[in-house]
This record gives C-alpha cells, structure tokens and sequence, in this order.
C-alpha cells in the first residue's frame, strides 16, 4: 500500500491522492462507494473522518496518517476494507482517534512528544476558526442541552421500532374493555434501563445512500423475556398477560416515512 507524508494540521493536502477506504456497493457490483466520512469535530472544528468499527460504532480518527515508529502502540489504528481497527497492519503508517489530539480534550498526564505537537497545531487552527467567526455557530450547538427525543426509535429483539412517546410516559395496554385499562406504566423503579447508542438506520428502497447512524435505545441487553413485555406494552403486573400486537403502540421503523424520528446525537443523562 503506497502511503505519503502525514500533514500535521489536518489541512488540505495539494495533489493528494485519495485515500480513503472504499467498499463494493450491493446495488451496483461494478461501483465503489467512499465509507469515510469527512466531518469538523464539534468541540475544536477541525477535520475529522468517520469510519465504521467491527461493532458497527463510529470512530472519528484524524484525517492524516502519522508515522507508526512515533505513536505509541494503544494510539495506533488502521483500516481495512473500509472499517476501523485498533493496533498497527504492519506498515510504517497509521491512524490515531481524534480525541488523541482534540485541542478541546483533556491533555493525557504522559507525555506523547509527537501527539502533543499534532495538538498544538490544531489548537492554532481552532483559535484561527474562532478569531474569523467560522466555529461560533458550531461551538453554540455543541453547547445546547440533548434531550430524550419525543417519540425515541427503540431496538427491541434486534428489531427497530418507534414509540409514540418517550419511555417512561408508555403506558399498560394489557387490559381492555369490558375491564379498565390498566394505568400502570410499561417502566417502574425496578425496570433495567437500555443502553443509548447509534446504530445504522438502514437502506430503504429509492435511497441513493444510507442515512447517517441514528440514536437507538438499545434494549438488547435486557434478556429476551423483558424485551417481549417492552414490545407487548405491559407492565411489570401485566407480564405474563399473553401479548396482543394489535394493542401495542409500537411502529415498526423505517427511514423514509419516519425520517423526522433520526436523530444522530446521544442524550445527556
């Protein structure tokens, strides 16, 4: 693999060629499509690229290679076949996490001579970005609070559904008339929270691309028979009720019609 000098501030490079990791498409076996994604870090507003890691987690890892023999071993990162790995492939180059290197991080207590200088350069660009005016906006939405969404996308039995309102409002449909409904709610002290993470929404047909990973309350580590109460609506009273899906307020997910639902930042506890 034929590499080329790093460039330390993660500017711009002339007559460069691409670099970044591609992958045969499904839908068209004779064309590539790029898997890196080239973004600007919220928090210093330098360049960074998003790549996908075994686990399908996004990983931003500075745009430039830095020369292996510098960066210590547990920095080291390298690509192969459009994901992301930790550890070094053998060539005398590779690729460190941004937060590494984030001007806006907190500075590891040793000291990495290489990383610290790679830092201080993207430190002057970011006070550059500021001084202009290009990074306020960014800095501004970095700041605001993120709230559950109001109608949150939940992986239940590896399955994406959306909910009509927020966990903790869901309410028991167990019982139906005849009897009163139930006013007990799916979620009480005692119920395992998930876990927020993002995860791929999915193609959908007439897509050109795949929407960006999307937040998922991931219920998957909750055991199989508490992810079927979830998905049957039923409190914790209700749980051996036999499950009506037709009563449940569960809407199985796509990307397309539920499009306003993708929301790709984490909630703040």
């Amino acid at each position: 693999m034929r590499s080329h000098p790093p460039l330390l501030d993660g500017g711009p490079r002339a007559r460069r060629s691409c670099r970044l990791a591609r992958q045969a498409s499904v839908t068209s076996p004779g064309q590539d499509r790029p898997v890196g994604q080239t973004r600007h870090c919220c928090a210093c507003g330098n360049r960074i690229e998003l790549f996908p890691r075994a686990d399908h987690r996004l990983v931003a890892l500075h745009p430039s290679e830095l020369a292996a023999a510098v960066v210590p071993e547990d920095c080291r990162w390298h690509l192969s076949a459009g994901i992301a790995h930790p550890g070094g492939d053998g060539s005398p180059w590779c690729r460190i996490p941004h937060r590494l290197v984030c001007p806006c991080h907190e500075v590891p207590p040793q000291p990495r001579s290489h990383l610290d200088a790679v830092r201080l350069r993207l430190a002057l660009r970011t006070r550059g970005l500021r001084h202009t005016g290009t990074f306020a906006s960014t800095a501004r939405r970095a700041e605001q609070p993120l709230t559950t969404p109001a109608r949150p996308v939940a992986r239940v039995l590896l399955n994406l559904y959306l909910a009509s309102t927020p966990a903790k409002n869901i309410r028991c449909v167990a019982q139906r008339p005849p009897r009163p409904p139930c006013s007990q709610h799916v979620l009480d002290a005692s119920s395992p929270a998930g876990i927020w993470r993002r995860l791929p929404a999915g193609l959908q047909h007439g897509q050109g691309q795949p929407p960006p990973p999307m937040t998922v309350d991931d219920l998957s580590r909750l055991g199989r028979v508490e992810q079927l109460r979830r998905r049957a609506q039923h409190c914790p009273n209700h749980a051996a009720v036999a499950p009506d899906l037709d009563q449940s307020e569960w809407q199985v997910f796509a990307p397309l019609p539920y499009a306003a639902h993708i929301h790709t930042h984490l909630p703040r506890p």
